[in-house]
Order: structure tokens, then sequence, then C-alpha cells
């Protein structure tokens, strides 16, 4: 308190004393024995109004005892009761809840976690999915200046979003785990890659992905089936140093529509997690002849191998023309294949842009690269008056589609003008030059996509001498055709015919969200933003129906559908105030991810523990954890003191007492009759 505001408290005692022998002295009269009384309370009342107005102010300071906070992280998913440990859990949280000492020494805080944290103390284990990065990850964030070490009591198996084994904590983590530590040998199917498309009559591939977790040698069997008949087997076998497989094969599509398939692989005699040994794929099969368009000035035997090669798929036809003057409807034709191009081709190019065909380029020895570069906008190359050798290296990361490496780098070199390729579209190389033994990264055969066409570049001839080389070698044409019908089934596929298009996976998990996407486009094929499409869904089980409308996200119309109970569907999409929809069929498969994991992932638990400065326990070894928080020197109660600047006008007790004295006084004198 400053000393000028104890002068003005000096001043205001004075100036309340002078005012209460001016009113009860110096013109009082009659006096009474409360006369006294009177007075006081008259000066008191004078007083600490003056005071209140004057309104000093003073510092306080205040000490607070503040113990160290632990987090109890209890895993609330369906795996701890998958596992037996749901009462385990509970009797630890009991333990913790009654233990004096504990409670004590901690202020504790308990959270239940799963996709998401919530502070709770009880536990149903009935959620779907864990997520145990981002709960250590808001613990941290609400305790980012405390002391605040966690408990983790999980089994360590997490099943969305990143992998917590790098998080590295500013608090202490003790993991508890819960969940059998004995490892089983397990197998699954990891991944499963097919097109979505197929034409009648044709072969699709299939390629399987499949791991095993095992310390012996095992032998299985992978068994493809439809309607449980049985369309592809073969024996697998794996060692604890060559755990995966992968297998590519062909399955025949013999009739139109939506076909469904199960892939399994034979469990283990010891294998607990067999849930993941299985998956569901489909493709569609349509029935769409595909009519191919080769032009080309001159004679060469690649014409007469290209023409062989995609009419072995029965749904395509494929017309030469070699004369480039003719009037030619180049809409009518699913893609155009332009063999070496010269001068000759600049008006056809101009055609064929304008109407919009997917197009295949194929060049050499006899191409006009000036003429070429001019005449279109896709690429263009840099030639010498130079040829070259080009073998050919298979681009792994190709997914455009799926395409397997039939030995390409063993194949005879295709024959160029030397020349830096430089393309103005985005495009994907699917095999890169290789001149003598140096590898490019310039592609020798590359597929490219703009707006609705699609569009590929072969930089080289010969590719006869493949297709004889592929014969020859695998003592058949069908490997290398089957390479070549995929490339062309991709070129001559994107053109639209529909003005409805939906989009969507056919088998869904019941713990995950069904995403139905649609397109709707006018006659001019041209995107419709301001339609309005709807959804009716029905299961076929017990026929109970919804109906939801789509709602528009950039171009595509979406439906999100999260509440499907597992069960097969049927669905309709409509366009309002148009004759027009298409139907559709998913199923929704019963699946529990948590399901998965039949044993504790104790190493990751381990690694975050010693990471952070913590220790893991086994779930049976907790009074081993109460002992090592009660002894840590690292959580100890600190004192606190803060000091507060109060003002005096703050206290409603004062104003209060002023109140009480004022009505005090003039009761008295009331009661007296001197008022």
């Amino acid at each position: 308190m400053s000393t000028l505001t104890i002068l003005f408290i000096v001043l205001a005692a004075i100036i309340s004393f002078m005012m209460v022998f001016f009113q009860y002295y110096y013109k009082e009269n009659q006096k009474s024995k409360y006369h006294l009384l009177l007075a006081v309370l008259r000066y008191f009342s004078i007083f600490f109004l003056l005071v209140l107005f004057i309104n000093p102010k003073t510092n306080i300071k205040r000490f607070e005892n503040i113990k160290p906070k632990l987090n109890v992280l209890v895993d609330n998913s369906s795996s701890i009761q998958y596992t037996g440990q749901e009462e385990q859990v509970k009797s630890l949280v009991n333990k913790f809840k009654l233990n004096k000492d504990l409670n004590e020494r901690f202020a504790i805080d308990y959270y239940a976690f799963s996709e998401q944290i919530t502070k709770q103390d009880f536990f149903p284990f009935n959620q779907p999915e864990t997520n145990i990065l981002k709960s250590l990850q808001s613990i941290e964030t609400l305790n980012s200046e405390n002391i605040a070490p966690v408990v983790l009591i999980t089994d360590g198996n997490q099943t969305q979003g990143s992998s917590y084994k790098f998080y590295r904590s500013k608090q202490q983590i003790f993991p508890v785990i819960a969940g059998d530590t004995v490892q089983y040998d397990d197998l699954q199917i990891s991944q499963v890659n097919v097109n979505r498309y197929t034409t009648l009559n044709n072969k699709f591939p299939v390629e399987v992905f499949m791991l095993y977790e095992g310390n012996e040698t095992v032998d299985s069997r992978l068994t493809v089936r439809q309607n449980n008949n049985i369309l592809f087997t073969r024996l697998v076998a794996f060692t604890k140093d060559k755990n995966s497989q992968n297998i590519q094969f062909y399955l025949p599509a013999t009739t139109v529509g939506i076909h469904n398939y199960n892939i399994s692989i034979t469990p283990l005699p010891n294998e607990k997690d067999i849930l993941n040994n299985t998956h569901n794929f489909s493709i569609e099969v349509i029935d769409e002849q595909a009519k191919i368009l080769i032009l080309s000035a001159i004679n060469h035997p690649d014409i007469s191998m290209l023409k062989r090669s995609i009419e072995m798929n029965k749904q395509r036809k494929v017309e030469i023309i070699n004369n480039l003057n003719s009037k030619i409807k180049y809409k009518d034709y699913q893609l155009v294949i332009l063999y070496q191009p010269n001068n000759n081709f600049n008006k056809i190019f101009n055609e064929i842009l304008i109407s919009d065909t997917n197009l295949f380029v194929i060049t050499g020895t006899k191409t006009d690269w000036k003429s070429l570069n001019q005449s279109q906008p896709f690429f263009t190359r840099s030639s010498i008056n130079k040829t070259e050798d080009y073998a050919a290296v298979f681009n792994l990361n190709f997914d455009e589609f799926i395409i397997k490496d039939i030995d390409f780098n063993d194949f005879p070199p295709l024959e160029d003008y030397f020349g830096q390729v430089q393309f103005s579209v985005p495009m994907k190389p699917i095999l890169f030059q290789k001149i003598v033994n140096y590898e490019t990264k310039d592609p020798l055969l590359a597929t490219f996509s703009v707006q609705n066409r699609r569009g590929a570049v072969l930089f080289g001839e010969n590719i006869w001498k493949w297709r004889m080389y592929s014969r020859v070698s695998k003592q058949s044409f069908i490997e290398f055709d089957t390479f070549f019908d995929q490339l062309i089934q991709y070129l001559s596929s994107a053109k639209r015919t529909s003005q409805l298009e939906i989009n969507y996976k056919p088998f869904e998990y019941a713990n995950s969200k069904v995403m139905i996407t649609s397109q709707f486009f006018d006659a001019n094929y041209n995107f419709d933003k301001d339609a309005l499409i709807e959804l009716t869904i029905t299961n076929v089980d017990t026929k109970a129906s919804k109906r939801l409308p789509f709602t528009l996200n950039n171009n595509n119309f979406n439906v999100s559908l999260s509440d499907l109970i597992p069960g097969n569907y049927d669905f309709i999409v409509k366009v309002q105030n148009q004759n027009i929809s298409k139907k559709g069929s998913l199923t929704v498969l019963p699946y529990e991810v948590e399901q998965q994991f039949t044993t504790a992932n104790v190493k990751d638990l381990k690694g975050i523990a010693e990471a952070s400065g913590g220790s893991y326990f086994f779930i049976d070894k907790t009074n081993d954890l109460i002992e090592t928080l009660l002894s840590d020197k690292r959580y100890t109660t600190v004192q606190k003191s803060t000091e507060k600047t109060v003002s005096l006008i703050d206290w409603k007790l004062l104003l209060g007492l002023v109140l009480f004295l004022l009505s005090l006084e003039w009761f008295l004198r009331k009661y007296r009759g001197l008022i």
C-alpha cells in the first residue's frame, strides 16, 4: 500500500471524526444514553464509505500444494474383450482407485481411448477402432506444462492412424501390456489387385500378395471361388526368410455383368486369426465391341502383328487404312493407331483432336519428327539424323492399370531416331529406354490422359520381334497378347457412352463408410452440376429401404452411408425429372478389424516406454508398476505460491458492514424518537 493511500486513509479518519463531532456534539443539545453509540456508528459508516472511495489495494500471497498428475489411459476397443482381458483391466483400474498411497501422491485422471479419447472411468470395451498415437498426443497437449506421467493400458495393436512406435513423448509412458504375448503362426492375404472392367470372352489378370509370420517352413493352398466353384488353385510355400508371395494368374470372363469372387488361403493348424485368410473382389464384364483403326503410309511387319494380336480378343475388330486421303469418321472408332506418322498426317491429327478420339502413336525410322512435333500437342522429340537401338526396362511403379513384366529386359531392342523426348501433358511410363547397358528414365512406352482422351506412345519400330520372341521363349503368344490386350483395353475404354455414371465398391465392411459417387452429363456429354440425383438402397434380406439425395463435391455427386448392417443391398441411382437411372448391388461384410490381432504388440510398447524414460509392465505384474510410481523421485508434490493484488472495493463484506451500521443507527434513532 502506497504512502499516498495511507495519507488519504488518515485524512478520511479525520474527516469522519469532524463530521460526527459536528452532527452529534456541536449542534446537538438533546443527549441520551445512546448518544455515544450513535456517534460511533455514524463515525465508522462515514469512515468506511470514504475508504471505499479511496479504494486502497493490497497484495495477498497464497500457497498451494500441487500433486503431479497421473493420466491412466485405458484401451476401450473390442480387442480387449476378444482377448479376454476386460476383467483384468477393470481390476487394475479399481486397484488404482483404492490405493491410498497412490492417490495421496498423484492427482489421477482416467481416460478411455479408441478412435477418440474421453475422460471417463468406466470401460465397456466395445469400440471398433484404436488410435494409440492420437490419444498420447492429446494427453501431452493437455499437460504440456505439468509433470504428468502416463499409464497406458492396452494390447498395443493400433487399427487407425499413423504408427505410434516412433512417437517421442516429453512425459514418461508406462505401458501395461494386456493380451496374449505368445506369437502364433499367421498367413494372410495382404492385397489383391484387379482391374475394374474387362470385356466379354477375355481373360483378366488377378494379382495376389500373401504374407507369412512364423519361423517354420509351411505349405498352404490359394484358392479362387465363384459361387462355390473353384476357378483357380495353387500350392504355396513359406519359410521364415521367404515370408511373402506374389502370384498373378488369369480368370475367364464368359458372361456379362458384375461378378463376385472369393480368394482364400488355407489356414495353418495352429493359426488363431483366420479372418485375414480371405478376400473378396469383383469385376464388371462388359459386352462392348471395340473398333480400332490403324493408319499408316508405309508397309511394315508391325502392322499385321498389331492386327493379329489385337484381334485375339474376339470383342475387337481392327481396320487398316493406307489411303490417308480417305474420308474417315473417327468417332466410329474407340482407338486410332497412327503408325510412323509423316507430313501426310497433319490433317489426320487435326481431325482426331476435334473428334476427341483416343490415339496410340508408334514411331520409328520412317517417322517425320519435325512434322509430328507440330501436328500434335502431347509430346516432342529433338531428334538428330541418327538411329538408335532401345531395349526395354519395365517400370515397377506403373499403377494406371494392372500389367505384368513379361521379361521385357530380354526382348530384342526397338529402333528409332536418337533424341530427347519431352511431354507437355502428364504421362506415366510403362517401359523405360535402355541404350546398350545404360538404363535411362526416358520413356519407351508411355500412357497419358487429357480430359476425356487417353493416349499412348511407343518410341520404336519392330515390335513384331517382341511377339515372336515371346512365342519362342514361352511356347505361346498368350503372354505377349495378354500384355498388349491390357494396353488396348485401357486405350479403348475411356469414351463415354452413358449420361449417368456411378462408382462404388461392391464389397464393404460394416465398420467403414460406404461411399457411392455419380456423375451426370447432358446430351453433349458436358458435366451437369445442377442435376438432382437420388439414391434408393434396399436390404435384400429385411426389405428395409432408405432414400437419400446426392450432394455435389467438385465434379462428383456423393452419398455416404455409415450405418449399414451386414447383408446384401440393391440400389437405384435416379436423376430427377429425367428418365435416366442405373442399378447396382453391394455386400456389407461382417468384419471386426480388432479381431485381426491375437497377440499383444510388446515390441512397440516396449519401444515407446524406453524412449520416454518410462518402463513397461505386463498386466499380472501391476504391483511392480505401483511401487515404481511411488518410489520414482521425479514425481513429487510442488508448493506453488501466487500473489494477487486485491482492491478494497471488491470486498462486498465491507459494503454490507456500511449498510448494516447505517441501518442500525437509523433504527436506534427511530426507536428513541430522535427522528
